[in-house]
């Protein structure tokens, strides 16, 4: 009988050839990775792959920031930034008697960042709960009047009406009208709002970004002048795969009209 595979669950048997692909892998659970950072003979190859991997736990690369020698601790210090996802890793790195005393500094600067974007984070988080609980009255006088963190959270209000106060309130920027404009999860009627607005449609950023779109309606797309975009951002919708072909086609027959007909060749009749 043949032996079976290696289970990536007990990574004491996978080859580091195994670990990398595994590692490299952008399906493989957060489980798996946590297994391998375990590995008793971890490569730095499969640690940067860990550092990228989006799934990668915390608590298995502050076990490894602590405890890191030789290669693994250089690898991890000429990665610090992408270390700055796990506060906890980032302090357990200090907490490693093998990193210089030169290179404290430098952590403590990313560990005070990531300090503050976990505040922020559960600022928001707290926002977000309680603009729910609010009635809609109060919801629609906020998507007016509120802030900026305010708006970005009511524009995915539940209630259409609510999100279409937030792109018609007269303090939301033609920033945060580009970052609306990209949102995949934002209802069609806003997207709407903003393609009908003239202000928004001579912004070529906002138009760019409505056309790449796939939620923008077809019709919409199609009314928004492709025609006059330059030939490379026909070419980028053209090429686009994410949008309605209707939408793509178009661009590709505005650049077809532009070359013009096929010049005859020489011996042709």
């Amino acid at each position: 009988m043949r032996p079976e595979p290696a289970s990536p669950h007990d990574p004491a048997e996978l080859s580091p050839a195994e670990l990398l692909g595994i590692a490299q892998n952008p399906k493989t659970a957060a489980e798996v990775l946590g297994h391998i950072v375990e590995h008793p003979a971890l490569s730095p190859e499969v640690v940067m792959a860990l550092l990228r991997h989006p799934q990668t736990p915390g608590p298995a690369m502050a076990r490894l920031a602590e405890r890191a020698t030789g290669p693994l601790l250089e690898t991890l210090l000429g990665a610090v930034e992408r270390l700055g996802r796990w506060l906890g890793a980032l302090e357990a790195l200090l907490r490693n008697p093998l990193v210089p005393e030169v290179k404290h500094s430098t952590i403590r600067r990313y560990v005070e960042a990531a300090k503050r974007r976990e505040a922020e984070g559960a600022r928001k988080k707290n926002l977000l709960l309680t603009l729910r609980e609010l009635p809609v009255g109060q919801r629609l006088t906020l998507a007016k009047k509120g802030n900026k963190d305010v708006r970005m959270i009511l524009i995915r209000d539940s209630n259409e009406m609510v999100a279409l106060e937030v792109v018609g309130s007269p303090r939301i920027t033609d920033g945060e009208v580009l970052a609306v404009a990209m949102m995949r999860d934002v209802c069609d009627k806003i997207l709407r709002f903003i393609a009908h607005n003239r202000k928004y449609r001579q912004n070529r950023q906002i138009v760019m970004a409505l056309l790449h779109n796939p939620k923008t309606p077809v019709g919409v797309s199609l009314g928004l002048g492709i025609s006059s975009l330059s030939e490379r951002e026909l070419k980028d919708l053209a090429k686009d795969r994410n949008i309605p072909g209707a939408v793509s086609r178009a661009a590709q027959q505005v650049l077809e009209r532009r070359k013009g007909p096929a010049t005859p060749s020489a011996g042709g009749h």
